[in-house]
């Protein structure tokens, strides 16, 4: 008897629940049904109103496209020598002298087939780290931490920083839009996550086929890997939202967003490419140096010179200067 009543309890919550699905499972067919009554009307008259060509053979000419043509996405790495190996192979080191054991690695490492978009990823890492650290603690600028600013700068170099600001707005409205609509049916969290991730996908499959008839942007062969740090960075603006405050999300993200795009912007530079690889000696002691010096820094963040003003004291000539 006892377990007779926990079914019908657990049959009454199945069929309030799926009553309550009615109509959106309804409204979904109706639109399934509706678009593939288009997609073939759509057909029927292509078929219909395309004539039939007839194909001649014709002499055709290769194009060889230039660098300032088409512009080398370093975060893909090629099988085919492109523009940065030619580069190494061109500038070999003439002599060994210890200094320029690291360039000699890089110069082997090409040689014997790494690929060179690869190395100057690695390379220009630890630069993009050091940039965010002096931003953070000597402008004030904040963010997510220093990795997310970093993986978000790769993720805008892949994209490019218009096209990666357009795809990120898109998954994080599609997020947002979601969180609202899926809280109204109190689901557990997991099942709303993967609700929201289909809802990404086809979102930005969406923006994918958008783009290759716009030509502001271009998104139609990115990887899937901006695309998830992407939907990370919106996963800690929910939960920022959720833990502190919805201004402190805001003032997060939009740190961790200009810090990416100055990131990328400067990975994206061609002469800080070759500058690498022609001296990672040079890339490494900077790096090690700048970051020694920030991190013993104790001074006032520019950003809080506005708000601390009046509580900076002022050295005594200057307070001579201003008497008189």
């Amino acid at each position: 008897m006892i377990y007779y009543g926990s079914l019908g309890k657990s049959y009454l919550l199945i069929k309030n629940y799926v009553l309550r699905m009615r109509k959106y499972i309804l409204n979904l067919f109706l639109g399934l049904l509706l678009l593939g009554i288009v997609a073939n009307k759509c057909e029927a008259v292509i078929k219909i109103v395309s004539p039939t060509l007839t194909v001649t053979p014709m002499p055709t000419t290769q194009v060889v496209p230039t660098s300032a043509a088409i512009k080398e996405n370093i975060t893909e790495s090629k099988q085919t020598v492109g523009e940065l190996e030619t580069f190494v192979l061109n500038n070999k080191v003439e002599k060994w002298n210890g200094l320029n054991s690291m360039r000699l690695v890089v110069e082997k490492a090409v040689e014997r087939g790494v690929a060179a978009n690869t190395i100057v990823l690695l390379l220009l890492l630890p630069l993009i780290a050091t940039l965010i650290s002096v931003m953070h603690y000597v402008l004030g600028l904040s963010g997510y931490g220093i990795f997310m600013p970093t993986m978000m700068a790769v993720a805008f170099l892949a994209t490019g920083a218009v096209g990666g600001l357009v795809l990120f707005a898109v998954i994080l409205g599609v997020t947002l839009i979601s969180n609202l609509v899926l809280r109204k049916l109190r689901l557990h969290f997991w099942p709303a996550r993967a609700i929201s991730l289909i809802l990404i996908g086809w979102a930005t499959f969406g923006l994918m086929v958008l783009s290759s008839y716009l030509n502001f942007f271009d998104l139609k062969n990115i990887s899937i890997f901006p695309i998830l740090f992407m939907i990370l960075l919106t996963e800690e603006f929910v939960r920022t939202q959720l833990a502190k405050s919805r201004s402190e999300a805001k003032k997060l993200m939009a740190g961790t967003l200009i810090l990416a795009v100055v990131g990328a912007e400067m990975m994206q530079i061609r002469e800080v490419q070759k500058w690498v690889l022609l001296y990672p000696e040079i890339s490494l002691v900077l790096g090690v140096v700048v970051n020694l010096a920030v991190g013993s820094y104790t001074g006032i963040r520019w950003s809080e010179i506005r708000r601390f003003g009046k509580a900076i004291r002022k050295s005594p000539k200057a307070k001579v200067k201003n008497s008189k």
